[in-house]
């Protein structure tokens, strides 16, 4: 598969300037120009005795990582431990480790809904000579200054993505769904409709409502795309305004009580619905960069892989598409013992050639600007095209300290409309409270 030059240079200009209010860069492509080389350039450290550095990082990455760390211990004879944590689990483990004096970690991993949370306590080593004045154009700026703090770099960007939409092929074609009559969320439960009147499919989708999937990859996508969002600049609660929020909620209840959606969904996480769209139980799956390409492509996960496909996140009729954006990037504690180790690996892990290899196992997409236009990527990845465009519609979510808090009462919302413990404005009603409350502590 081959995307147009002009999609692409919309694409990369869209990222590089227009996705965040706090992106200012130019975003030409530059001649590649990185500072720090593991393979060419070793540090005094490296030269000497050996040593091991440690990692925190979640494990959807891991092949890439172990991939990559041992390439860089037989270039350098360093070795790197990393340790996997669930999303579930990874953000109290990882407050707990930088209040606790960084338990002997070198390298912790920065998810883009955290970067304030984290860098709050002033535990991050300024990585600022990797990324430069002369290589910053080589990056997508919007990454790069979602990871500059008060003027510094905390982490090197690793990778980017955001929510997106599958289908399963196979059952919207046994239920007589034309894909491309989606465009809406109304058209979305019309569909869901045909396919349990002609038993299609068992649901027709599933939310995923358990924390932490269910602001990306449920209510909170549903809501931006419906046209709201949920704070203003600082932090007050916004999304009570207009009706986007109680639409989504009532999207989602709707589709539970008409036997649309698994119920079960109030009990999922993303990686869960990822499981059951894999199983051919559902029609449509709102996920992840990472979950739905592993619907296309990984047979340990999905046994739907020839049928899987990508659409665009459905809209209200006015706004086409929309859905939250998300980044990786990697930071180095000021507590590591053995720093220029722990930046040559980190630059190691995000040069082209390892951001390439991690894009086409499948996993997210780059951050550097001239892997997207490349080949091998987009052949490797049925619809990446359509990936690539479901980035330009998005944006990242708010940054506040309390964020990750919030979530977790914002599943509670949706769980309590879907069990029928609350109306969605009741819900609605709660979580303003609630932020407010969250806000001010």
């Amino acid at each position: 598969m081959k995307r147009s030059i002009s999609f692409t240079l919309t694409l990369v200009l869209l990222l590089a300037i227009g996705i965040t209010a706090c992106q200012n860069a130019d975003v030409n492509e530059p001649e590649v120009d990185t500072p720090i080389v593991a393979d060419e350039e070793m540090s005094s450290e490296s030269e000497a005795e050996p040593v091991t550095i440690r990692a925190l990082i979640r494990p959807d990455e891991g092949e890439n990582v172990a991939t990559y760390a041992a390439k860089f211990e037989e270039m350098t004879g360093n070795k790197v431990e990393v340790d996997f944590v669930s999303w579930a689990e990874i953000h109290d483990k990882t407050i707990t480790t930088l209040a606790t004096g960084g338990g002997g970690y070198d390298i912790i991993f920065i998810p883009s809904a955290n970067v304030v949370e984290f860098s709050s306590g002033d535990w991050f080593e300024p990585i600022n000579d990797l990324i430069t004045e002369e290589n910053h154009g080589e990056w997508l700026a919007s990454v790069v200054d979602l990871y500059t703090v008060d003027g510094n770099l905390i982490a090197m960007p690793w990778y980017a993505g955001g929510a997106h939409m599958a289908y399963n092929a196979d059952i919207l074609n046994n239920a007589g769904v034309d894909i491309n009559s989606i465009e809406t969320w109304d058209d979305l439960l019309a569909a869901c409709r045909i396919i349990k009147e002609t038993g299609a499919a068992e649901f027709c989708f599933s939310p995923s409502a358990k924390y932490p999937g269910n602001f990306y990859y449920n209510w909170g996508s549903m809501v931006l795309s419906n046209g709201n969002d949920f704070f203003d600049s600082e932090g007050n609660p916004i999304f009570q305004n207009n009706d986007a929020a109680v639409t989504a909620l009532d999207f989602i209840k709707t589709g539970v009580d008409e036997g649309f959606f698994d119920p079960a969904g109030i009990a999922l996480d993303d990686y869960e619905t990822l499981i059951e769209f894999g199983t051919g139980k559902t029609a449509f799956l709102l996920d992840s960069t990472w979950a739905v390409t592993q619907a296309t492509r990984n047979t340990d996960l999905s046994t739907i892989t020839d049928s899987a496909n990508f659409m665009l996140i459905p809209g209200n009729g006015e706004i086409r598409s929309s859905g939250y954006l998300y980044a990786g990037g990697l930071g180095l504690l000021k507590t590591s013992e053995h720093k220029d180790v722990a930046k040559e690996f980190l630059v190691f892990l995000t040069n082209e050639e390892a951001q390439k290899q991690h894009a086409i196992q499948g996993a997210n997409l780059p951050t550097r600007l001239a892997l997207y236009e490349d080949e091998e990527i987009a052949s490797a990845w049925r619809g990446f095209d359509v990936l690539a465009q479901q980035l330009t519609f998005g944006k990242f979510p708010p940054q506040f300290d309390w964020f990750e808090e919030w979530r977790r009462s914002a599943a509670t919302a949706v769980q309590d409309v879907m069990a029928g413990r609350s109306t969605s404005a009741d819900a609605v009603n709660w979580l303003v409270d609630e932020t407010n409350r969250i806000n001010a502590q």
